[in-house]
């Protein structure tokens, strides 16, 4: 009768429900995995490009650090010792003044 009409459908629905929530389950592992998979690799990429980077940069760094770094270290301490009105500009007159490529 009606009841077991209503029992069938009620059963098949349930049935149906944990067909669904198990697809979703399914659904959420695979995309919790590639999110995961993605971001290892983006990591990976990061850390490449890193690397690129740093070993770009040594020249420069090495070239700021023999050429100009000693200059205006010098140059900042003169600022500190006479704490001039501008530093700025007294450090931009001291740097043009002590310009090691001039003399």
């Amino acid at each position: 009768g009606i009841n077991a009409e209503y029992g069938k459908q009620w059963y098949q629905r349930r049935v149906r429900e944990a067909v669904v929530s198990t697809q979703s389950t399914g659904e959420k592992k695979e995309t919790k995995r590639r999110k995961d998979e993605w971001a290892a690799r983006v990591k990976e990429v990061k850390e490449q490009e890193e690397e690129v980077l740093q070993a770009q940069s040594y020249p420069l760094r090495n070239y700021l650090m023999k050429h100009v770094m000693p200059t205006l270290n010098q140059g900042l301490i003169e600022v500190c010792k006479v704490r001039p009105e501008d530093a700025i500009d007294y450090l931009a007159e001291y740097l043009f003044e002590h310009n090691p490529q001039v003399d």
